[in-house]
C-alpha cells in the first residue's frame, strides 16, 4: 500500500519533469509530452481519488505541476511562433484568477475558505481545453482558432466558477466566526 500512495505524487513529479525539458526537445516530440503531460494529470487523480489517496500536499504538487507544465508549453509555443503572444492571457484566466484568489487569502489570512474550494468539473475542462489546445497546435494548426475560443470559454467559465465559490466560502466563514 505505501507505494500506491506515492504514485499520484510521482506523477504529479513527473509532470514537472516534463515542464523543464518541454523546451528542449525537438518539435517532433512535442505531441508525446503533451499527451503523457495530460496523461499523467488524469492518472494522478483518479488513482488519488479511486484509493482514497487525496491530501491537501498532493492537490497542491498536483496544481503546481500543472501550472507550471501548462506555462512551459504556451512560452515554447510563443517562442517557436505557433501563436501570438497576446492569446496567452486568454488561455490562463482560470490559473490567473486562482493565483489571485490564493493570494487573497493567504494575505487576509483566509487560507481555510482557499483550501475548501475542490477541483470542480469546470476546472477540468479548463485543463482539457488546454490539452486540446496544445494538441491542435502541434498535429491540426489549422483549427487552432476554433480550438483556442473553446479553451478560452472554458477558461473563462472556470475562472467565473472558482471566484463564486470562493466568495460563498467567505461567506461561509464569517457566518462560521459570527456564531
Amino acid at each position: 500500500m505505501t507505494l500506491l500512495r506515492m504514485i499520484p505524487n510521482l506523477l504529479s513529479t513527473f509532470r514537472l519533469l516534463l515542464a523543464l525539458v518541454f523546451p528542449f526537445c525537438p518539435q517532433s516530440e512535442w505531441i508525446w509530452l503533451v499527451l503523457a503531460g495530460g496523461a499523467s494529470d488524469v492518472l494522478d487523480g483518479w488513482i488519488a481519488r479511486r484509493w482514497h489517496l487525496e491530501s491537501w500536499q498532493g492537490s497542491l504538487l498536483d496544481a503546481v505541476a500543472d501550472k507550471l507544465f501548462v506555462l512551459s508549453v504556451l512560452v515554447t509555443f510563443v517562442l517557436s511562433g505557433r501563436f501570438s503572444p497576446w492569446w496567452v492571457p486568454g488561455l490562463i484566466v482560470r490559473d490567473l484568477t486562482v493565483a489571485l484568489i490564493a493570494l487573497y487569502a493567504f494575505c487576509r489570512r483566509e487560507w481555510e475558505s482557499f483550501r475548501q474550494m475542490k477541483a470542480s468539473i469546470s476546472g477540468k475542462l479548463a485543463t482539457a481545453g488546454q490539452f486540446l489546445f496544445f494538441a491542435t497546435v502541434v498535429l491540426a494548426p489549422a483549427f487552432i482558432d476554433t480550438i483556442f475560443a473553446v479553451a478560452v470559454l472554458f477558461s473563462i467559465l472556470a475562472a467565473l466558477d472558482y471566484g463564486r465559490r470562493f466568495i460563498l466560502a467567505l461567506r461561509q466563514r464569517a457566518v462560521e466566526k459570527s456564531i
